[in-house]
């Protein structure tokens, strides 16, 4: 029996159907982004760092700039990109948002979270426009920067903030600047009090390697166990050559 040949399909034809195949990919990938896009976007503008108008899916100058603020407020590298770390802190804070506000902590800011944050806000005479901006957290007796979590903890230790903030800021300007993943690339030390090691943190909670609230805790005790106050720890620091406390 004489074998059939193979039956030969012109390459025009192979690339044009898989061309065709693609199309429908890269439409869903497409929606994806813009999804994903609106979602970092209404976030930002529930926490008030972008305005309403700017939840459009576009990942534009305005997205990027309301970014950075949030990144350099929640201790984060200001480079208005949103990756793994900038989506864990803002979810981290929505979520705190909403735990306070009554509602689901889902980490989204959808209509729901307006709706409570409005009800939250017209019960402790705020304007209720539904955004959790510095106001509306500060009722919540919520800290919306890394410097005002560490105020926040200061009475437990019996400090004064008019007192003794100014020195735990240049001592950890000096250290991170503030910055949650910091690291010392000759030491290891890490984190905003550039623990060393960064596991010394462990006792202060198990997230201590990504939350600047559980890392502010851990350093703050380490200063008072250590050196009393946060102005002794920073005459210590500025003492010494090269600078460690």
């Amino acid at each position: 029996m004489r074998a059939i040949s193979p039956v030969r399909i012109p390459a025009l034809v192979t690339a044009v159907t898989a061309a065709a195949l693609l199309v429908p990919a890269l439409g869903a990938s497409h929606a994806y982004a813009l999804d994903q896009v609106r979602a970092e976007q209404a976030n930002l503008a529930g926490l008030g760092y972008l305005a309403q108008s700017g939840v459009d899916g576009a990942d534009g100058p305005a997205t990027h700039t309301a970014l950075k603020g949030f990144q350099r407020d929640n201790g984060l590298d200001e480079d208005g990109t949103y990756g793994e770390r900038s989506e864990l802190a803002l979810h981290r804070q929505v979520k705190a948002v909403q735990a306070k506000a009554g509602v689901a902590a889902d980490g989204s800011f959808g209509p729901g979270t307006k709706a409570a944050v409005q009800h939250w806000q017209s019960a402790h005479g705020l304007s209720a426009d539904g955004v959790a901006g510095a106001a509306t957290m500060s009722s919540m007796g919520m800290a919306r920067t890394v410097r005002i979590a560490a105020q926040k903890q200061f009475s437990a230790h019996g400090w004064s903030i008019a007192a003794q903030f100014d020195c735990l800021n240049s001592l950890w300007v000096g250290e991170s600047n503030w910055k949650v993943y910091a690291t010392n690339p000759s030491s290891g030390a890490y984190g905003i009090p550039q623990a060393l090691p960064g596991t010394k943190m462990s006792t202060a909670g198990s997230d201590w390697k990504t939350n600047p609230a559980t890392q502010i805790k851990w350093g703050l005790k380490y200063i008072d166990d250590r050196y009393g106050t946060p102005c002794n720890a920073y005459s210590t620091w500025k003492s010494r050559s090269p600078h460690w406390y």
